[in-house]
Protein backbone atom coordinates (compact mmCIF):
# COMPACT_ATOMS: atom_id res chain seq x y z
CA UNK A 1 0.00 0.00 0.00
CA UNK A 2 2.90 2.40 0.51
CA UNK A 3 4.38 1.56 -2.80
CA UNK A 4 1.16 2.49 -4.72
CA UNK A 5 0.60 5.89 -2.75
CA UNK A 6 4.07 6.66 -3.34
CA UNK A 7 3.55 6.15 -7.31
CA UNK A 8 0.29 7.93 -6.99
CA UNK A 9 2.02 10.85 -5.75
CA UNK A 10 4.85 10.56 -8.42
CA UNK A 11 1.96 10.62 -10.73
CA UNK A 12 0.61 13.42 -9.78
CA UNK A 13 4.07 15.30 -9.02
CA UNK A 14 5.83 14.75 -12.69
CA UNK A 15 2.09 15.67 -14.20
CA UNK A 16 2.59 18.82 -12.35
CA UNK A 17 6.55 19.69 -13.09
CA UNK A 18 6.82 19.24 -17.01
CA UNK A 19 4.04 21.64 -17.46
CA UNK A 20 6.94 24.49 -16.58
CA UNK A 21 10.36 22.05 -17.69
CA UNK A 22 11.59 20.62 -20.33
CA UNK A 23 12.82 17.15 -21.10
CA UNK A 24 16.47 18.10 -19.92
CA UNK A 25 15.59 20.10 -16.38
CA UNK A 26 13.42 17.08 -15.99
CA UNK A 27 15.38 14.52 -15.96
CA UNK A 28 18.23 16.45 -14.66
CA UNK A 29 16.06 17.26 -11.18
CA UNK A 30 14.62 13.57 -11.21
CA UNK A 31 18.36 11.87 -11.08
CA UNK A 32 19.86 13.93 -8.61
CA UNK A 33 16.32 13.48 -6.65
CA UNK A 34 17.05 10.04 -6.87
CA UNK A 35 20.93 10.13 -5.95
CA UNK A 36 20.09 12.54 -2.94
CA UNK A 37 17.06 10.38 -1.46
CA UNK A 38 17.56 9.39 2.39
CA UNK A 39 16.06 6.06 1.99
CA UNK A 40 14.63 3.33 -0.02
CA UNK A 41 11.41 4.67 -0.38
CA UNK A 42 12.46 7.89 -1.68
CA UNK A 43 14.67 6.19 -3.71
CA UNK A 44 11.84 4.00 -5.04
CA UNK A 45 9.54 7.26 -5.43
CA UNK A 46 12.36 8.69 -8.24
CA UNK A 47 12.71 5.72 -10.03
CA UNK A 48 9.22 5.19 -10.37
CA UNK A 49 9.14 9.22 -11.58
CA UNK A 50 12.18 8.43 -13.76
CA UNK A 51 9.76 5.88 -15.56
CA UNK A 52 7.30 7.88 -16.24
CA UNK A 53 10.17 10.49 -17.91
CA UNK A 54 11.06 7.19 -20.20
CA UNK A 55 6.88 6.65 -21.06
CA UNK A 56 6.39 10.49 -21.60
CA UNK A 57 9.14 10.85 -23.52
CA UNK A 58 9.53 7.68 -25.47
CA UNK A 59 12.00 8.13 -27.66
CA UNK A 60 14.67 9.37 -26.05
CA UNK A 61 17.18 6.42 -25.18
CA UNK A 62 19.19 8.30 -22.54
CA UNK A 63 15.71 8.94 -20.37
CA UNK A 64 15.83 4.63 -20.92
CA UNK A 65 19.45 4.68 -20.04
CA UNK A 66 18.88 6.33 -15.84
CA UNK A 67 15.86 4.12 -15.64
CA UNK A 68 18.00 1.29 -16.04
CA UNK A 69 20.99 2.76 -13.63
CA UNK A 70 18.33 3.93 -11.18
CA UNK A 71 16.67 0.35 -10.97
CA UNK A 72 19.94 -1.14 -10.74
CA UNK A 73 20.74 0.70 -7.58
CA UNK A 74 17.53 -0.29 -6.25
CA UNK A 75 18.67 -4.23 -6.22
CA UNK A 76 21.56 -2.87 -4.10
CA UNK A 77 19.41 -1.83 -1.40
CA UNK A 78 16.67 -3.98 -1.66
CA UNK A 79 16.58 -6.80 0.72
CA UNK A 80 14.39 -9.32 -1.12
CA UNK A 81 16.09 -11.43 -3.30
CA UNK A 82 13.28 -11.91 -5.17
CA UNK A 83 12.87 -8.24 -5.90
CA UNK A 84 16.51 -7.65 -6.56
CA UNK A 85 16.00 -10.01 -9.57
CA UNK A 86 12.56 -8.34 -10.78
CA UNK A 87 14.30 -5.12 -10.36
CA UNK A 88 17.38 -6.32 -12.69
CA UNK A 89 15.02 -7.31 -15.07
CA UNK A 90 13.49 -3.90 -15.30
CA UNK A 91 16.94 -2.60 -15.64
CA UNK A 92 17.81 -4.98 -18.47
CA UNK A 93 14.68 -4.34 -20.77
CA UNK A 94 15.66 -0.07 -19.92
CA UNK A 95 18.93 -0.87 -21.24
CA UNK A 96 17.52 -2.85 -24.30
CA UNK A 97 15.25 0.16 -25.37
CA UNK A 98 17.95 2.74 -24.42
CA UNK A 99 20.04 0.78 -27.33
CA UNK A 100 17.22 0.42 -29.59
CA UNK A 101 16.26 4.03 -29.63
CA UNK A 102 20.37 4.89 -29.82
CA UNK A 103 20.66 2.71 -32.93
CA UNK A 104 24.49 2.06 -31.97
CA UNK A 105 26.38 1.13 -28.74
CA UNK A 106 28.88 3.38 -26.61
CA UNK A 107 30.63 2.92 -24.08
CA UNK A 108 28.13 4.01 -21.30
CA UNK A 109 25.91 1.52 -22.66
CA UNK A 110 28.25 -1.20 -21.72
CA UNK A 111 29.45 0.13 -18.72
CA UNK A 112 26.08 -0.34 -17.80
CA UNK A 113 25.89 -3.37 -18.45
CA UNK A 114 28.35 -4.06 -16.60
CA UNK A 115 26.78 -2.62 -13.31
CA UNK A 116 23.89 -5.10 -13.82
CA UNK A 117 25.58 -8.04 -14.61
CA UNK A 118 27.62 -7.27 -10.75
CA UNK A 119 24.09 -6.67 -9.44
CA UNK A 120 23.47 -9.54 -10.33
CA UNK A 121 26.00 -11.46 -9.07
CA UNK A 122 25.71 -9.48 -5.89
CA UNK A 123 22.18 -11.09 -5.35
CA UNK A 124 23.73 -15.03 -4.82
CA UNK A 125 27.70 -14.27 -5.27
CA UNK A 126 28.68 -18.25 -4.21
CA UNK A 127 26.40 -19.55 -6.92
CA UNK A 128 26.57 -16.51 -9.71
CA UNK A 129 30.43 -15.51 -9.48
CA UNK A 130 31.44 -17.50 -12.37
CA UNK A 131 28.76 -16.40 -15.26
CA UNK A 132 28.15 -12.59 -14.16
CA UNK A 133 31.67 -12.05 -13.66
CA UNK A 134 32.39 -13.50 -17.14
CA UNK A 135 29.68 -11.05 -18.91
CA UNK A 136 31.09 -7.97 -16.19
CA UNK A 137 34.46 -8.17 -17.72
CA UNK A 138 33.60 -8.87 -21.33
CA UNK A 139 31.33 -5.90 -20.89
CA UNK A 140 34.15 -3.83 -19.34
CA UNK A 141 36.50 -4.59 -22.22
CA UNK A 142 34.05 -3.54 -24.79
CA UNK A 143 33.86 -0.25 -22.54
CA UNK A 144 37.17 0.29 -22.39
CA UNK A 145 37.31 -0.29 -26.22
CA UNK A 146 34.89 2.72 -27.00
CA UNK A 147 36.52 5.28 -24.28
CA UNK A 148 39.19 3.72 -21.74
CA UNK A 149 38.81 6.88 -20.69
CA UNK A 150 35.54 6.49 -19.17
CA UNK A 151 35.99 7.06 -14.82
CA UNK A 152 33.21 4.23 -14.14
CA UNK A 153 34.94 1.34 -16.21
CA UNK A 154 37.56 1.57 -13.25
CA UNK A 155 35.14 2.70 -10.62
CA UNK A 156 33.04 -0.36 -10.93
CA UNK A 157 36.36 -3.09 -11.38
CA UNK A 158 37.64 -1.51 -8.22
CA UNK A 159 34.58 -2.38 -6.35
CA UNK A 160 34.16 -5.39 -7.75
CA UNK A 161 37.51 -6.52 -6.87
CA UNK A 162 37.17 -5.07 -3.75
CA UNK A 163 34.50 -6.90 -2.43
CA UNK A 164 35.97 -9.90 -3.93
CA UNK A 165 38.00 -12.03 -0.75
CA UNK A 166 41.62 -11.54 -0.71
CA UNK A 167 41.90 -15.48 -1.28
CA UNK A 168 40.97 -15.01 -5.08
CA UNK A 169 42.95 -11.95 -5.39
CA UNK A 170 40.06 -9.44 -4.18
CA UNK A 171 40.08 -6.46 -1.02
CA UNK A 172 41.47 -2.85 -0.57
CA UNK A 173 44.96 -3.33 -1.47
CA UNK A 174 44.03 -4.90 -5.12
CA UNK A 175 41.31 -2.41 -5.52
CA UNK A 176 42.97 0.93 -4.51
CA UNK A 177 44.53 1.37 -7.92
CA UNK A 178 41.13 1.45 -9.83
CA UNK A 179 39.80 4.11 -7.60
CA UNK A 180 42.75 5.96 -8.02
CA UNK A 181 42.85 5.92 -11.28
CA UNK A 182 38.67 6.70 -11.54
CA UNK A 183 39.62 9.16 -9.14
CA UNK A 184 41.90 11.45 -11.60
CA UNK A 185 39.54 10.48 -14.46
CA UNK A 186 36.73 11.70 -12.45
CA UNK A 187 37.95 15.11 -12.48
CA UNK A 188 37.92 15.56 -16.01
CA UNK A 189 33.63 15.33 -16.04
CA UNK A 190 31.56 17.59 -14.86
CA UNK A 191 27.58 17.50 -13.98
CA UNK A 192 26.13 19.86 -16.31
CA UNK A 193 25.23 17.59 -18.86
CA UNK A 194 22.64 14.91 -18.04
CA UNK A 195 23.07 13.82 -21.34
CA UNK A 196 26.32 12.61 -20.44
CA UNK A 197 26.67 10.27 -17.78
CA UNK A 198 28.86 11.47 -14.77
CA UNK A 199 27.45 9.45 -11.93
CA UNK A 200 29.84 7.18 -9.54
CA UNK A 201 32.53 10.09 -8.58
CA UNK A 202 31.41 10.41 -4.82
CA UNK A 203 31.13 6.49 -4.13
CA UNK A 204 34.44 6.35 -6.14
CA UNK A 205 35.73 8.53 -3.81
CA UNK A 206 34.14 7.07 -0.61
CA UNK A 207 35.92 3.94 -1.42
CA UNK A 208 39.30 5.09 -2.43
CA UNK A 209 38.63 6.79 0.90
CA UNK A 210 38.07 3.58 2.58
CA UNK A 211 40.97 1.90 1.30
CA UNK A 212 43.08 3.92 2.07
CA UNK A 213 41.93 3.98 5.61
CA UNK A 214 42.21 0.15 5.85
CA UNK A 215 46.03 0.07 4.73
CA UNK A 216 46.86 2.50 7.14
CA UNK A 217 45.30 0.49 9.71
CA UNK A 218 47.36 -2.59 8.62
CA UNK A 219 50.58 -0.72 8.34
Amino acid sequence: MKQVLLSVCVVVTLNVAVTGQDFKETLKNTVAMFDTAGSPDGMFAAANRLDLISKKWDTSAIAQYYCAYAFTILSFVEPDEGKKDAYLDKSDAYLAKARELAKKDNDEFYVMAAFIANARLAVKPQSRWKKYGDIFNDDIAKAREFNPDNPRIYYLQGNSIYHTPKMFGGGEKNALPYFQKADTLFKNETDTNIFKPYWGKEQNSDLLKKCQTEMEEQD
